[in-house]
């Protein structure tokens, strides 16, 4: 499982290393969340082009060179050469202790993953999960897209003359850490455990994360830098806020979240589907989102759809799948259509395509989705074979 954080980039320095159009999805979510971004690579696209004329994005027209790391608070490398990527991911994690580091589709070089997301207004939905299935996600985010009239924060780049003024946006920029064996902290001076803190540490450990849990004292301060990220449910003083941010490049104050670089959203989950709501707004009064909607009432909805209806069940059997079609289809764009077809199949029927009970909780339409989800595995799996070998 992957644990969400939306960040606050208003300012901060990002890096993003390549020339496509992954890289300019990039440097487009970047910059509409504020980010202070900066695009190495001999070449780009029209769009980022026409960012760095207008001075939106700073452009190196050159190949990535050591220390174009240094200094950077998030990386991104989205290059087609792997030895590129490496060197970047190296560099700034292994060698510069940057915390926020991505290679598109190479988990073990990241210690965070991009998310699906979607905005409308005030509302920035993002959906992950955890890897397993990146087809599925899509699904969930183009349902999502037509429920609240949102749109993809994708959508725009390489469209005809599309050179819009992004800067101060002010949308959190949502990603989900990678926490496999990483150390973290949460500073709480309080003998009873808050019930924000408690589910926080719940999910770290989910996320196979080692937690500390220790008091904010001055010697706190120490043994919090070089850790990946610390929680602190009660701030005490604003300079002791400012000390441990000082300490940490990862750091949530539950209670103030302003003071902060990341702050974790309400979720809606059911196993490894992990969907996350928040707005741009930092203050309590400021929760309506969309339609006079709070988001609390939101999160209600999307619970109400997503949670114990058999999602977390079908991403298991999709990402249990993933072995054995990396293994037997050659092809990236193959695999995709490969997974796309399973999920919208309908076994009996040529023309009817899987409606996944978003209209419908209740459809009993044998597609794959029900199947997993009436316990029909076996007959799912044998089904799902059979498609590789077609």
């Amino acid at each position: 499982m992957f644990y969400p954080a939306y960040l606050n980039l208003q300012n901060r320095k990002c890096l993003v290393v390549g020339a496509g159009i992954v890289a300019e999805r990039k440097v487009l979510s970047l910059l509409r969340s504020g980010g202070d971004v900066t695009l190495i690579s001999p070449e780009a696209t029209e769009t980022n082009t026409n960012w760095a004329r207008s001075n939106q994005i700073t452009w190196h027209k050159r190949q990535f060179r050591s220390g174009d790391t240094e200094g950077m608070f998030l990386v991104c490398a989205a290059t087609d050469l792997p030895e590129i990527n490496t060197q970047v991911f190296k560099e700034a994690h292994e060698g510069g202790g940057i915390n926020l580091v991505n290679v598109v589709d190479v988990i073990p070089e990241c210690t965070f993953a991009a998310a699906s997301v979607i905005t409308h207004d005030d509302l920035t939905i993002s959906i992950s999960t955890s890897g397993k299935s990146p087809a599925l996600s899509r699904r969930i985010r183009e349902y999502l897209e037509s429920k609240f009239s949102a749109i993809s924060l994708y959508d725009e780049p390489s469209e005809t003359n599309f050179a819009p003024s992004l800067q101060g946006h002010g949308l959190p920029y949502p990603v989900y850490f990678l926490l496999e064996n990483r150390h973290c902290i949460a500073i709480s001076d309080s003998e009873k455990m808050s019930e924000s803190l408690a589910q926080r540490l719940d999910l770290l450990l989910r996320c196979g994360a080692t937690v500390e849990r220790i008091a904010p004292t001055p010697n706190s301060l120490e043994r919090i830098s070089g850790t990946f990220f610390v929680l602190v449910d009660d701030v005490g003083s604003e300079n002791f806020a400012f000390a441990a941010r000082d300490q940490c490049q990862l750091i949530e104050f539950i209670n103030a979240p302003e003071l902060g670089t990341f702050t974790t959203p309400p979720l809606v989950r059911d196993g490894d589907l992990i969907i996350s709501i928040a707005t741009n707004h930092t203050q309590e009064s400021d929760v309506g989102v969309v339609g006079g909607c709070s988001i609390e009432s939101v999160q209600t909805q999307l619970a109400h759809q997503f949670e114990n209806n058999g999602y977390g069940e079908f991403i298991d059997f999709l990402g249990s799948l993933r072995p054995t079609v990396m293994e037997s289809i050659p092809t990236q764009k193959a695999r995709q259509r490969y997974f796309d077809h399973l999920i919208d199949q309908v076994p009996e029927s040529e023309v009817q395509k899987c409606c996944l009970g978003f209209d419908d909780p209740n459809c009993a339409v044998k597609c794959t989705f029900n199947m997993i989800r009436s316990g029909q595995t076996d007959a799912a799996r044998q089904y799902a074979l059979q498609q590789i070998c077609g």
